[in-house]
């Protein structure tokens, strides 16, 4: 698992068009929100596949099936509280027919 509380710690995310697709988003959310910090908002949690039971899909706000060029994700927002939430990104096979 990676936790994501940062724009430099992005850097770990190994996934070239994730990577890219969380800074965008964080990026986003920090100038709608006018914070210099992400910490002020939340964070982003990236999971290895044989994680799966920590992805809490009873406790999220959405969960979507996201498709990133090559790769495809269980993406879900966890509200912590009313200005706090981790977004929540589980890698998913994808299998070629």
């Amino acid at each position: 698992m990676i936790k994501v509380t940062s724009l430099q710690e992005m850097n770990h995310i190994e996934n070239g068009s994730l990577q890219m697709h969380i800074r965008e988003k964080a990026e986003a959310m920090m100038q709608e929100y006018q914070v210099e910090n992400m910490d002020d908002i939340g964070c982003f949690i990236v999971l290895e596949p044989e994680e799966f039971t920590d992805f809490p899909i009873g406790e999220m706000e959405f969960v979507e099936m996201l498709f990133l060029e090559e790769s495809m994700f269980l993406h879900g927002v966890r509200i912590i509280d009313e200005s706090y939430g981790e977004d929540i990104y589980l890698p998913v096979e994808v299998v070629r027919c």
